[in-house]
């Protein structure tokens, strides 16, 4: 699933967004690392390390009034945390974009996406047709295909997010608008009452 393109600013009524995977901090380090001596090898745009993630379900762009209904379609999810292992890199777009990805997709982080995807469909919000496939962008706009990953980096998932996404001169901001856990359990079970909304993220980061 390749990454969606640059986006063009939204009409203020509207909101692009998006589910996803945000590392933590030693993590989202870790991962600059690696994206570091990739970018050395094949030039580009090498992506902030603030700004990481792993995409779960590109929404597009969907009407502000819809925002509170994302968030609370979320918080009833139930999913369990896993292990994830990136261990290959590999390029799309004529080699522009370089990431990282795992050999086998985690069953958990596979029953993550089917649940949501089913829960968003089901609430009439609209999601890309392509089969999902777990990838990290670390470079855009590289000159070349990418060495082959020399160093595996394991990443314990204890939460998902929702972002928006705008535009500025300097690239894509992301601002996180809800966070919710991991907290065990089959996914996509409800909780018992509890929308499990968890406040936003430190702030802004632009790619």
């Amino acid at each position: 699933m390749p990454e969606p393109a640059a986006p063009r600013p939204a009409p203020a009524d509207r909101a692009r967004v998006f589910f996803a995977l945000w590392p933590d901090t030693r993590t989202a380090a870790a991962l600059h690392e690696i994206g570091s001596g990739l970018h050395a090898d094949c030039g580009g745009r090498l992506m902030r390390e603030a700004s990481l993630h792993l995409t779960l379900a590109f929404l597009g762009e969907v009407p502000r009034a819809r925002v509170d209904e994302l968030l609370a379609l979320a918080g009833r999810l139930r999913a369990a945390p896993f292990g994830l292992a990136l261990t290959r890199s590999g390029s799309w777009k004529g080699n522009r974009v370089v990431w990282l990805a795992p050999d086998d997709t985690p069953p958990a982080l596979e029953a993550l996406v089917a649940s949501l995807s089913q829960a968003l469909r089901a609430a009439g919000f609209g999601l890309e047709e392509r089969p999902f496939s777990a990838h990290l962008t670390l470079v855009r706009n590289a000159r070349q295909a990418p060495q082959p990953l020399t160093r595996e980096l394991g990443w314990q998932v204890g939460d998902f997010v929702l972002v928006e996404s705008g535009r500025r001169a300097e690239g894509a901001q992301y601002r996180i608008l809800g966070r919710w856990p991991l907290r065990g359990g089959a996914a996509g079970e409800a909780t018992d009452g509890d929308d499990g909304r968890a406040g936003p993220g430190t702030g802004d980061a632009v790619a």
